[in-house]
């Protein structure tokens, strides 16, 4: 680093030190973000936690707050960021996938040493799924040297902190955490007009090319009995990908059929999920997580892959899936004690009380 960058560093983080921040929270803008400030600010002190946005409101709309400032890409927005995160106590990162942040965060080292990273899973998979460049090669330098500096990691999926040991030669602590309420377990109660005349299949949870919808839809066309709907929900993640996904699917199954191509409420989509009776996830890594516990939670039967850290993660709670290899099965009713087992699990691990106090013990922990 040049000696002008770290004087320019070091005057910016004398800018506005006139209050320490406790607890400083650093998001992209993302959809669960607002339900995440809700949940803290109702069961921590609302004083301790200031909450940073990184992104305007084309995504998803910020509810505005004492404790909620949302950056843009401007000099003065890098110039707020690199200021609080100077000011707070102690930093945590939810997603590291903002290659801006990423870079801020290589030329200010010592943050590091306060920093704690909650692990969404593109964010870590980006050592195996990113592009061969000699650019995407560099950053992975940068991101790397980041990585390894991190004083902790948040999630629940152990396995990906493993990952992170291996890949980054990380020495962080590990803090269990499931992390946002949207994982929290659902008693949602199915009414006789809700009720299926035919099974309804859900495959993946976005319109990002690591679902693997096509291989899934190719193994659904050979499944002798056809007496099934498709949803498959596709408002988020890439627009043309989602364009090639609805042609497919329509022409493969037709009316059966039916793309989720708008965002709807958080209710409306939990009545959605809770018309579902099988969900395939055919994600190459860790994803879609939230909308698996939520199905379990439902008594839904789910597939996933069988080598990827979420698989590790079922059995480890002691939740039952199946592998997206046994699809011949697709159509076996869930037995019972399964549902009842998975429900019972559900409740006891991803409560209210227990999200609390996980994030009660990672704040006293890293005090």
């Amino acid at each position: 680093m040049s000696r002008s960058l770290r004087k320019l560093l070091l005057r910016i983080s004398q800018y506005g030190r006139v209050r320490t921040l406790k607890v400083l929270h650093v998001f992209n803008n993302e959809k669960f973000v607002n339900q995440y400030i809700e949940f803290m600010d109702l069961n921590f002190d609302y004083s301790d936690h200031f909450f940073l946005i990184i992104g305007d409101n084309k995504g998803f709309e910020i509810k505005s707050g004492q404790n909620v400032l949302q950056l843009t890409k401007d000099i003065k927005s890098v110039r707020t960021l690199i200021s609080k995160m100077n000011r707070c106590d102690k930093l945590i990162i939810h997603g590291l996938s903002n290659p801006n942040l990423v870079k801020v965060l290589f030329m200010l080292p010592w943050v590091l040493r306060k920093s704690h990273w909650v692990i969404w899973g593109s964010d870590l998979y980006y050592y195996n799924f990113k592009d061969k460049t000699f650019k995407n090669w560099a950053f992975e330098i940068v991101r790397k040297t980041v990585i390894k500096n991190i004083s902790g990691f948040i999630t629940h999926i152990e396995g990906d902190y493993d990952l992170a040991k291996k890949w980054y030669g990380t020495k962080g602590d590990y803090h269990y955490c499931f992390m946002y309420p949207s994982n929290l377990y659902k008693d949602y109660k199915l009414t006789n007009e809700l009720k299926n005349t035919k099974r309804i299949i859900q495959i993946g949870n976005s319109a990002d090319p690591s679902n693997n919808h096509i291989e899934i839809f190719e193994k659904l066309a050979l499944l002798p009995d056809k007496n099934f709907e498709i949803i498959c929900p596709l408002s988020y993640g890439d627009p043309n990908y989602a364009r090639f996904v609805i042609d497919k699917g329509k022409e493969m199954f037709g009316d059966k059929f039916q793309p989720l191509t708008e965002f709807i409420p958080f209710k409306q989509y939990l009545e959605t999920l809770a018309r579902i009776d099988i969900a395939i996830f055919n994600h190459k890594r860790q994803q879609a997580v939230g909308n698996i516990t939520t199905l379990l939670s439902l008594g839904k039967k789910v597939y996933i892959r069988n080598d990827i850290t979420t698989w590790r993660f079922c059995e480890e709670h002691g939740l039952k899936v199946f592998s997206t290899n046994e699809l011949q099965s697709l159509f076996k009713p869930l037995p019972q004690e399964i549902k009842d087992n998975n429900q019972k699990k559900m409740m006891e691990q991803f409560s209210k009380k227990k999200l609390v106090n996980d994030w009660k013990n990672i704040f006293e922990g890293i005090e």
